[in-house]
């Protein structure tokens, strides 16, 4: 079945020679059936992500390279496409040697397609804007090496929620829950769920427990006098120094991004993980 021409961005994982010749055989192939095609390396901003005719996206790389490129184009209704490069592929999961067949029906659509919230967050200094985006997976405020705790005021949907002494917190979305989350103790989600974990990190007192919040829930968080230095973290890959007085905001986006291809089945991806056990499955299947 012969697709519509679109405007395909790929994106190749950063120095990766095998990945950038495949890009160039790619561009080839879908040039030669009437695509356009915008070729770009991964790892940074680029203003080929902003550009508004685009309509299609395939990612050469694994799921750090697919979690860049989702953050860059959340709230377009970009499908993504992944041509796995890493190790697992968990979001990237066409093999690079099945990358024909697997682009072929993407286009077609006959693979099916998958969405899943993100994270606005953004971050407020003397009432200004100081930095903005998106997270597909998680933010994290933390503290550095010293070891004194983060204070914080933590307000939800205008609300007084706590005022929390911890290492920091986490706010994930459902994909994300199985990551930095439950290892802080926070609980796994079903990943087609709309909605927040909010898990603090190591809290003083056992202030508050991990929670589970609906997907439109805005989260304010205040530094205050005598927290230690702090940094926000989304997706694990992006940084910011934050200082006393800043203000966090996050909220959820509900359906912000489009992943082609079949998810992986719920236990598949934990026993995979290591979250469940062979043993245990084979246990309970007798």
């Amino acid at each position: 079945m012969q697709s519509k021409a679109r405007h395909i961005l790929v994106v190749r994982k950063a120095n990766s020679d095998r990945a950038a010749r495949l890009e160039a055989e790619i561009g080839a192939w879908l040039r030669a059936r009437g695509h356009s095609v915008t070729a770009i390396s991964g790892g940074f901003d680029d203003p080929a992500y902003a550009l508004p005719d685009l309509d299609f996206a395939v990612v050469l790389g694994g799921d750090g390279t697919m979690l860049g490129v989702a953050r860059r184009v959340a709230g377009r209704g970009i499908p993504l496409l992944g041509i796995n490069f890493g190790r697992v592929g968990f979001l990237a999961d066409i093999q690079p040697e099945q990358w024909e067949k697997g682009l072929a029906d993407s286009l077609a659509g006959i693979t099916p397609e998958r969405t899943c919230m993100a994270l606005q967050w953004k971050v407020l200094r003397n009432e200004s804007t100081l930095a903005k985006g998106v997270a597909v997976n998680d933010v994290v405020l933390s503290r550095a090496a010293l070891s004194r705790l983060v204070n914080m005021d933590i307000g939800v949907d205008g609300q007084e929620m706590c005022r929390l002494r911890s290492d920091g917190v986490i706010i994930s979305t459902p994909i994300g829950s199985s990551g930095y989350s439950v290892s802080a103790g926070g609980p796994l989600l079903y990943p087609s769920l709309n909605c927040m974990v909010f898990t603090p990190i190591c809290p003083f007192l056992n202030t508050i427990p991990p929670m589970v919040f609906p997907h439109k829930t805005r989260f304010c968080i205040d530094l205050l006098p005598g927290t230690t230095e702090t940094y926000i973290t989304v997706d694990g890959q992006e940084g910011l120094l934050l200082q006393v007085g800043d203000r966090v905001e996050v909220t959820g986006l509900e359906d912000a991004v489009c992943f082609v291809g079949k998810e992986m089945p719920f236990f598949e991806r934990l026993r995979t993980r290591g979250f469940v056990t062979d043993m245990a499955s084979g246990a309970k299947q007798k």
